[in-house]
Order: C-alpha cells, then structure tokens, then sequence
C-alpha cells in the first residue's frame, strides 16, 4: 500500500546555526627566546606550544633558558594549562651595529604572523634592561595583549633615576608590566604571567588582582621598605605615586608570608587585572556582535534590530556579573540593590535618515561598575575607660 509523504500536510525544515565565531582565549604566555631549536623553534618554526615541564625536556636542555623559565610557569598554583616559546633572531639589521628597538619589533610581527594564539609576553636575559626592550613595549601597547617583563635593574631601587626600563615608561604605556628581583636567575615574569593566565572569566568567580599572589620558586628581595616603594611606586594610604617610585612588581615578605606587590601596569593605579578585563569584554562583545550577524539573513533597522544588537552585550555583561567581575552596590537613596549593569537600547528613529540609509546602527551605551579589589586598608580603635 503506498504511503503518503508528510509534506502533503506539513513541511518541516531545520537550519543549524553553527557560524559562530571562535572565542579568543586570554591564558597562554609566550616566552620569548633567541635560541634556536633546529626543526622545532626556530626562524621557520617561530613558536611551539608545550603542556607540561615534561614536553619542554624533550625539546631542551636543563641548561637552556627557556628550560629554566618553564620550570618556574609550571610551578605555579594552579598551574597553567599552556605555555608557548617564540623564537627572536638577535641578529642586528643594517644599518644598526647592535640589534635595536626596530629590529625587536621586526622580529615580534614575524613571531604574530606565525602564530597569534598567544595572549601575555615575557622575555630571556638577552631582552631584560636592553635599549631594545622599547620596540617590544610600544609594539603591546597597540595591540590587545599584555607584556610583562623581568628586570635586575638596580636602578630602580632610586626613585629619581630616570633611565631604568620603568621609569622611561612609567605614565605613558598600560600594557606593560615589570617585575624586578636582584637575582638575574629568576623569572618572575613568566610566572607571574603564567599565574595570572589561569584566571578565566568565562567561569564563575574568576576576578582576581596581581597583588597578594604568591609566586612559586620565586623567592622574596631582601631589601628594606625605601627600596620596595621606589621598586613599586606604592605609597601607604595613598597608592601609586610617579615621584615615589617606578610602578614596577615586586616579590616581597610580610609577615612570613610571601607575596605580589602591586600587581599594576607602569601607570600609576592601572592595573594588570582591569586590562586583562577589558580585552576580553571587548573581545566577548566583538564575537557575539559578529555572530548575531552571521546567524540572521537580516538584523531589521528597526527596534527589534536594536533589542537583538543589545542581546550581546547583555550576554556579555551576563557573563561578567557571574565571573564576578561587576560591582554590587546599593543606591544611596533607596537603600535597595542597584542594577549591576545598564544596557541603553535607542530606537532606530534615534539616528537621521541618512545613518539609516548607510544602515549604521545608533551607539548603545552600556553602564557598569568594575568590581576591582582592595589593596590597602586602614583600621581605627577606640578605646573608652
């Protein structure tokens, strides 16, 4: 007996809306080497990706320096999921008799048209209180990643000199960092950025800030309280000062308890956390927009265009209230809870006709308060007889 087709009655159709964008992850510290491993990391083979200090040995030797940087990346807690290598050629290039700014950033565009998967940077003893340095700190600082650098500067134990790494940059750059330690041996940097790649805010309460965190295998300055403010600019019950110090990081002990000071950028109270969350906002937002595109023939110029274009950043805003990374306050006047976040949605008819016509969507603001952290406090007894 023949059988009747359903779409004599019905037609069902399912169309999976899979275009969505890849995310960008914001973990994965590359540490930058001017050794080369034939066939493996080298000018043709500018980065490798290793998982485990037992991956890096089959590549390196104990005496290698990047080696030696690994074991204090893997050493953290938690320990970092990934870390990359980048291979430098410290070669000069003509006409410069030594290898310069320009040719560190020559060497940096070549190690991002490889392989940009990478998020923090860190360097070897070749690059650490070097002229070339410079190239590699404004080259981060027009892109959406973030540097930290060792250094053994003593310099920067003075607050007036003017000629370490830091002070040449304090004030005018926001995505580097310097950590400082007197022992050459040491990679604080890479720890530190291996540390801090290991806070994810797509999870649940992942806010964190620099300071307070304890590096692994990296032990504390000996030296007194003069040297650590003009090591970091921190100044008690005041903060960040210029004229203190040079905004650099520094592993100390207080207390018997060994620790980050002050997790900042080299400007004055900008720091490492509040850039790392603005990258990934932006790049959060960026991928939803994108994909709210992909996955409709049409977003309409009209007001429910607008309310699907304000889903993504409420998606976002969404995430981030739930990494924790959003201020919970409450409104002055009521006393009640304000709204975490605010998402302005305009009317199409909030634009002319003209922005219309180039089909340009009106701005939509987005309002929220970051969450931040507490770096110092102050306590005041008093005591009544």
């Amino acid at each position: 007996m023949a059988k009747i087709p359903y779409s004599r009655v019905v037609n069902v159709t399912l169309t999976r809306t899979d275009a969505f964008p890849s995310r960008r992850g914001f973990g994965v510290p590359l540490f930058l080497t001017r050794v080369a491993k034939t066939g493996k990391v080298d000018a043709t083979h500018r980065t490798k990706v290793y998982g485990s200090i037992d991956e890096v040995a089959a590549d390196w030797d104990t005496t290698d320096e990047f080696y030696q940087a690994a074991t204090f990346a893997f050493a953290q807690n938690p320990r970092p999921i990934q870390i990359k290598v980048g291979y430098y050629s410290p070669t000069p290039v003509a006409p410069a008799e030594t290898f310069d700014a320009a040719a560190l950033t020559a060497q940096l565009n070549l190690i991002e048209d490889a392989d940009n998967g990478w998020y923090w940077l860190t360097i070897d003893k070749g690059l650490r209180d070097v002229p070339a340095i410079d190239g590699l700190i404004s080259w981060t600082e027009s892109r959406r990643k973030m540097a930290i650098i060792d250094s053994n500067d003593p310099l920067l134990q003075n607050p007036s000199n003017t000629t370490n790494v830091a002070a040449r940059h304090k004030g005018t750059v926001e995505r580097t960092a310097v950590f400082y330690h007197t022992d050459e041996d040491i990679y604080g940097a890479f720890a530190l950025a291996a540390l801090l790649g290991t806070f994810n805010f797509d999870n649940s309460q992942s806010n964190y800030t620099g300071k307070y965190k304890r590096l692994r295998g990296v032990p504390p300055v000996n030296l007194p309280s003069s040297a650590i403010q003009a090591i970091s600019g921190f100044v008690p019950q005041l903060g960040q000062s210029g004229p203190a110090g040079h905004m650099a990081n520094v592993q100390i002990d207080i207390g018997d308890k060994i620790f980050v000071v002050e997790g900042s950028t080299l400007t004055a109270n900008v720091f490492i956390d509040e850039i790392h969350v603005t990258d990934w906002i932006i790049a959060r937002t960026e991928e939803e927009v994108l994909g709210i595109y992909l996955n409709n023939n049409a977003v309409p110029f009209d007001d429910g265009g607008m309310e699907l274009l304000a889903s993504a950043p409420r998606i976002v805003m969404g995430l981030a209230d739930r990494a924790g990374l959003i201020a919970i306050d409450l409104d002055p006047e009521t006393g009640e809870y304000a709204p975490n976040y605010t998402v302005d949605v305009p009317s199409a008819f909030d634009v002319p006709a003209s922005q219309r016509v180039a089909r340009v969507a009106p701005n939509i603001p987005v309002t929220f308060r970051y969450r931040g952290a507490v770096h110092y406090s102050t306590i005041n007894y008093t005591m009544n007889f």
